[in-house]
């Protein structure tokens, strides 16, 4: 197995090199006569709010570089300004994030999930440089990152495949990392915020060659210290470079970075017992649910590139690869998991370390292009790519090696830490997905029409190898997602679209007890229909838009000759509908704003005997929103503000518990400045931020079933120096 996984890394990371190489050298022929689209190494992307949104990107994997106004979607990007000031230590970009109001965050300190339209995403399910499965499951870092987009609902057929553990059901997060611009940069940027958590990060490019052609971009950091809660120690460090290549015929980026993150105390969520009726109260944001000496443990390494060459006047071919691997130890809870079992706050659990190992393959290539017909200009991309996902870790779980926990949320856990020993790591299983895309888009002449279709479809095999149970096992399912969008420009600076989207989860197979044992499910479906407005308006963009999700989901069904037996089946289905505004801008020369509000509806329907039918779905707040304020008083100097708004949520809803449990809404102010200065001669901008300013203390809905303790209140203060 290690020698195939060797050559695998080699054959991946040796087409990595020699794209890179080949592109400097190869159309010094014939291909004269082509030139590539502009290339945009350093420009005003119609920046807004100050330069922390911009309205001109590349649109996932296909769809090439747009304005806001000509995308049939739901799209945000946020710059490096927003992550600077948004970003609170150990959270990565979450609340940044957070400010589009499909996004909804997680709460809680070292907490790294987000929602997007009510479906869950993580690291994982993220791509970079529009490449699938080259990021990770906890905090991500961002000093490297340049912006981050959110494509809310599911888009699989603009974006292209996902990988195993990485379905995108309810949105897209794409990180692009930062290139060489222009002119030389060298930053310096030290960093305290509360318990002495402290970081260095550095940050130099240049460009270099006969026209400045190519450039490089490094990127590192070191950043260690106690959190905010209590028991809650982070070290995390990290390198990125990032070559590129900008020629008249081809364009070459190259991304290869190491990130390494040590967490002790991580997690502050907990389930609930299945009998319990009420939450009991709030326990000091402080307190820590976790063993203090619980830990995750992460080593990242990832390799990434982007490559497109012109072959013709109005046609290019495309190569997009990335190899990810990520080693990790953790103390994990997944068998009978944490639960508190009563309103005094005990809680008991299982906990049991375990290592695991990940590693991921991808590979795309394809042509784009365009032509005219008529009066329509046609724009296409057609896409193949094939990913591998291996996932490996000890087989030995047995009683011998879990290990009872028990603590209260007020007091703590005083369960020392125990020893396990382990049996050597083996293969667990291995996916390999196999897919193609092709999406095509009509344009009048006059850019007032634009009509976009395409269908995306991908296979996925799994192989089991370590489970004696289900040995030599394989799992098969396949499936095809149709996309179809549209814009009309009403006048040049108001558009009205609507869009279909769809995407799938691999289907898995059946287990043991079921009259259908053994067979795969097939991919469960996830379909968005949506409709809204866009429009600028001076210095502002505004955004309306509605939709609704249908997601398909596995329930039991009795037989209908015999009652007492069970048929497991992709019958049930969550809908999620919802309202969405934003405005984002310019007020004045000294006040820029960024405002959202969400509004969703999620019940379940088509559940098991219909009994949990018309229920709603757990931990979704009908109501969420963010206002972000900035004033200018003077060139040099920014005061910062920022509300956030989570409305009132519940949990336990569903036949199987005592009865619905809900959650307060709760109301979060965040405050800061930020001034430029020259220190020994350098520029340099301090910023002080204060996050949760008010220290509130309160739950919020993690899960169906879960909640989390809120982040106390944290002081971040950071001088980054130019030189």
């Amino acid at each position: 197995m290690k020698k195939r996984n060797l050559l695998s890394t080699a054959v991946t990371l040796s087409v990595l090199m020699s794209a890179f190489a080949v592109s400097g050298a190869y159309a010094a022929e014939k291909m004269n006569q082509y030139n590539l689209s502009e290339v945009v190494v350093e420009a005003e992307r119609g920046n807004l709010a100050g330069g922390m949104m911009q309205t001109r990107q590349k649109v996932g994997m296909f769809l090439g570089e747009k304005d806001t106004l000509d995308v049939p979607l739901h799209e945000v990007t946020f710059t490096k300004e927003a992550l600077d000031i948004y970003s609170q230590p150990g959270r990565g970009m979450l609340d940044t994030l957070a400010l589009d109001p499909a996004v909804r965050a997680s709460h809680g300190s070292m907490d790294t999930s987000v929602s997007i339209r009510g479906l869950s995403s993580h690291g994982m399910k993220w791509t970079l440089n529009g490449v699938p499965g080259m990021s990770h499951q906890m905090q991500m870092p961002f000093n490297f990152v340049d912006t981050v987009s959110v494509i809310a609902g599911p888009s699989i057929g603009i974006t292209g495949m996902s990988t195993s553990m990485s379905t995108q059901s309810g949105g897209v997060v794409n990180m692009v990392s930062k290139k060489a611009q222009a002119e030389p940069n060298a930053d310096l940027k030290l960093g305290w915020s509360t318990n002495n958590y402290l970081t260095q990060s550095i940050d130099v490019g240049q460009r270099f060659g006969k026209n400045k052609e190519y450039g490089i971009r490094i990127n590192a950091m070191n950043a260690s210290g106690d959190l905010s809660v209590e028991g809650t120690h982070d070290l995390q460090r990290n390198v990125y470079i990032n070559l590129d290549r900008v020629g008249k015929h081809s364009n070459t980026n190259l991304l290869a970075g190491y990130d390494y993150d040590n967490e002790d105390g991580r997690s502050n969520t907990i389930n609930l017992a299945g009998n319990m009726n009420s939450l009991p109260g709030v326990p000091n944001n402080k307190k820590n649910l976790s063993p203090t000496w619980s830990n995750d443990t992460y080593k990242n390494w990832t390799a990434v590139l982007n490559h497109e060459q012109k072959f013709a006047d109005n046609m290019s071919y495309f190569v997009n690869a990335g190899w990810h691997k990520e080693d990790y130890t953790s103390w994990l809870q997944q068998w009978s998991g944490r639960a508190l079992i009563d309103d005094k706050g005990n809680y008991k659990g299982t906990y049991t370390q375990m290592p695991v190992y990940h590693s991921t393959h991808y590979f795309g290539a394809g042509l784009k292009g365009n032509f005219d017909i008529g009066n329509f200009k046609n724009e296409y991309a057609l896409n193949i790519d094939r990913s591998w996902f291996r996932r490996a870790r000890v087989n030995n779980v047995t009683a011998a090696n879990k290990y009872s926990v028990s603590g209260n949320i007020y007091t703590g856990c005083t369960t020392p830490k125990p020893n396990i020993t382990w049996d050597p790591v083996t293969k667990q299983y291995t996916t390999v997905m196999t897919g193609w895309s092709l999406i095509d888009t009509l344009t009048t002449k006059d850019g007032k029409l634009a009509i976009t279709g395409g269908v995306h479809h991908h296979s996925v095999n799994t192989s089991h190898n370590d489970d004696k149970s289900a040995s030599g096992r394989r799992d098969q399912s396949s499936a095809t997602s149709p996309i179809w969008g549209l814009t009309y420009k009403v006048n040049p600076n108001t558009t009205v679209y609507a869009n279909h989207t769809e995407t799938f989860s691999e289907g898995g197979v059946v287990s043991p007890g079921y009259l259908n044992e053994g067979s795969t499910i097939p991919p469960s479906k996830t379909k968005q229909n949506e409709i809204g407005v866009k429009m600028k308006s001076g210095a502002f963009l505004h955004t309306l838009s509605a939709f609704k999700n249908t997601q398909q989901s596995s329930i039991t069904v009795p037989d209908s000759k015999d009652p007492s037996k069970f048929w497991y089946t992709l019958n049930g289905e969550n809908e999620y509908k919802g309202l969405e505004y934003s405005a984002v801008g310019a007020l004045s020369d000294k006040w820029d704003m960024i405002f959202g509000i969400a509004y969703m509806d999620a019940e379940k329907s088509k559940t098991q005997g219909g009994k949990n039918d018309g229920r709603k779905v757990c931990g979704i707040p009908k109501w969420s929103g963010d206002l972000a304020l900035i004033y200018k008083p003077d060139k040099a100097t920014k005061f910062i503000s920022r509300l956030n708004y989570t409305g009132k949520t519940r949990i336990h809803d569903t036949s199987s518990y005592a009865m619905p449990i809900g959650i307060s809404s709760i109301t979060l102010l965040d405050l800061g400045a930020s001034y430029d200065t020259k220190i020994a001669g350098y520029d340099a901008t301090i910023t002080a931020m204060c996050y949760n300013v008010f220290n509130k203390n309160y739950w919020y809905a993690s899960g169906d079933n879960s909640v989390g303790l809120g982040a106390p209140r944290n002081f971040m203060v950071t001088a980054n120096f130019k030189f």
